[in-house]
């Protein structure tokens, strides 16, 4: 192998002379919002680190008649660096500097030798993607807005995009006026392909996928925890008891089916300082001097991370605040975010449920997590909006609880202090509730699908709304016993209906309810006629409320009455019970 340290630009942009083809046996393209940012972070910062990690690759084909490089390792880097180039030629074009857009579609995107011939693209995809880059990324006209993505692959492409896209556009928004703002893309561009990747050469098939192999069986899901594990083990004083420990700590994470470098993050966000994930290795390096009481934070904190993903009822007993028992508040917000799908605000469970063990928590937070609840609704589970800039906010307010609750302050400033935190908190985030507009639109797009994910979010939306109906919020239902039903049943037959008919209504919200596993089984695929007598029986209010919406204007159930109890259902939802 030879290596050596080149730039984007000499790499895949300007200054390449080979196409760059991403072979058969790689994996799917997988960046997702947490690796977008730390890419764009890399553009922005006042004093860029350049440097983006190493790329192998296999030069056997370099100099055939149409000469080709492979990627072994860093299509992943590749790929983003084209779709952030294909966002910068689009945001060019808006601003009506169309001969620079020209020059990045030339000169980043496509591929012309010294000719002037056109030879395609610089950047070749596997297969499973290329012709969706190539018409959605890769063209100079492409709209990857008004795309529809088949895959998950696909998806996230097009994620990535809208994610590149919204930030550049938040970038740009200080400047007034169009010249300005094309200047600062054109630093943006300037930083991309100045990008500094170590290239290691190899010149053999057979070497490249043994090295790919290699690569991926030695993975960076462990890298972080292993490089940590050693540096502890190596500052320990007590190497066998810090051994033992480690291992409780890898068990407990394991229990909780995470990851180490997860947990080994939310643990710092919670209590030290935000960081990347690849930027978490040297600040602890650089910031922590006892490793082994470090140690023994980490232990205590996977028991409580453990708790937070897996816990049961009883795990949270015992949780006090001036002699008041909190249990069931704070267990009723964590079990709202598994049902929501939502991670990132176990940062601040983290740091919030280790000091009222601690017994440092002198103020009842109960009206902030009610309203952190309604929040994480509208924000994440509905909207889904961008986690980056709230995971932010877990981790700086989770420190400052943690600074405040283990200050010399007295009693009564610590009280004073850590209100004002649940209030400073609760304004940084009210800015950011997503319009009503947005949220009704959004709520649309929830379909009912066999995920256990959707399933739970379903689950956790009609839940609260028979709690709203009962005027009770109190209950948790027992979804072991309950099952969502479809009104319009999934096979339509008996309704004088095709599947084809109903299939862009039928998993709508507005045709689901709840009906306990009893009843559940009786109903099937029967018709409206027969179906009425047996929701008649159910107790829950949803049901009486649903019969009230079917009865109207006659007996029936078509996909306008769905619509409408969507569309209700969605209003209710933003202004009253979240």
């Amino acid at each position: 192998m030879d290596s050596r340290t080149n730039t984007l630009e000499q790499v895949i942009f300007k200054a390449s002379t080979n196409q760059i083809k991403i072979p058969k046996y790689q994996r799917p393209y997988s960046w997702e919002t947490q690796q977008i940012d730390e890419f764009w972070d890399d553009l922005v910062q006042e004093n860029p680190t350049f440097f983006i990690g190493p790329i192998i690759i296999n030069i056997e084909h370099k100099d055939q008649e149409d000469g080709y490089v492979e990627v072994v390792d860093g299509q992943q880097r590749l790929i983003t660096s084209t779709i952030l180039a294909a966002v910068i030629r689009d945001t060019y074009k808006e601003f009506g500097a169309d001969s620079r857009a020209n020059n990045i579609q030339r000169n980043f995107i496509a591929y012309v030798d010294d000719d002037d011939n056109d030879k395609g693209f610089r950047l070749i995809p596997g297969l499973s993607t290329s012709e969706f880059f190539k018409n959605n990324i890769q063209s100079a006209n492409s709209d990857i807005m008004e795309s529809e993505p088949d895959t998950k692959e696909h998806k996230r492409i097009k994620d990535n995009y809208k994610n590149f896209k919204s930030t550049l556009d938040k970038y740009l928004s200080s400047e007034t006026s169009n010249d300005a703002k094309i200047e600062k893309i054109g630093k943006i561009r300037d930083r991309l392909k100045k990008l500094i990747v170590i290239i290691i050469e190899i010149n053999n098939d057979n070497e490249a996928y043994e090295i790919f192999e290699r690569v991926n069986n030695y993975g960076i899901d462990l890298s972080l925890s292993d490089l940590l594990k050693n540096h502890i083990l190596k500052n320990s004083n007590d190497t066998d008891t810090a051994h033992s420990i480690w291992y409780e700590v890898e068990k407990n994470i394991r229990t909780a089916e995470s990851e180490m470098k997860k947990f080994i993050r939310y643990h710092w966000l919670s209590k030290y300082n935000f960081r990347t994930e690849k930027k978490l290795y040297n600040s602890i390096k650089d910031e922590i001097r006892n490793y082994d009481a470090f140690l023994d934070e980490l232990q205590e904190s996977s028991e409580i991370f453990n708790k937070i993903l897996k816990g049961d009822r009883q795990d949270f007993n015992n949780l006090k605040i001036n002699g008041r028992d909190f249990s069931k508040k704070i267990y009723s917000i964590i079990i709202a975010s598994r049902y929501m799908g939502i991670s990132q605000d176990n940062v601040f469970y983290l740091g919030l449920i280790r000091n009222i063990e601690k017994n440092k928590i002198l103020v009842n937070p109960s009206n902030f997590l009610e309203f952190l609840e309604k929040f994480l609704f509208k924000y994440f589970a509905v909207c889904t909006l961008p986690a980056n800039k709230v995971e932010r906010l877990f981790s700086k307010y989770s420190i400052e609880l943690e600074k405040e609750c283990n200050s010399e302050n007295t009693e009564s400033n610590i009280k004073k202090n850590t209100q004002t935190i649940f209030n400073n908190f609760k304004n940084e985030l009210t800015l950011l509730i997503p319009v009503k507009e947005l949220f009704i639109e959004k709520f649309k797009e929830i379909k009912y699908s066999t995920s256990e994910k959707n399933r739970k979010l379903i689950n956790y939306i009609l839940g609260n709304y028979e709690d709203h109906l009962s005027q009770n919020n109190e209950t948790m239902l027992n979804f072991d016993e309950i099952n969502i039903e479809h009104l319009l049943p999934q096979k339509p037959e008996s309704w004088g209906l095709t599947k084809a008919e109903i299939k862009d209504y039928v998993h709508n919200i507005g045709n689901l309810t709840l009906i306990h596993r009893r009843i559940n089984s009786e109903m099937g695929n029967i018709s409206l006629e027969n179906k009425v007598p047996k929701l008649e029986r159910s107790e829950l209010r949803i049901n009486k409320k649903l019969m009230v919406d079917v009865t109207l204007n006659g007996l029936s159930w078509n996909q306008e009455k769905i619509e409408n109890r969507n569309k209700n259902l969605a209003n209710l939802s933003y202004d009253t019970i979240w």
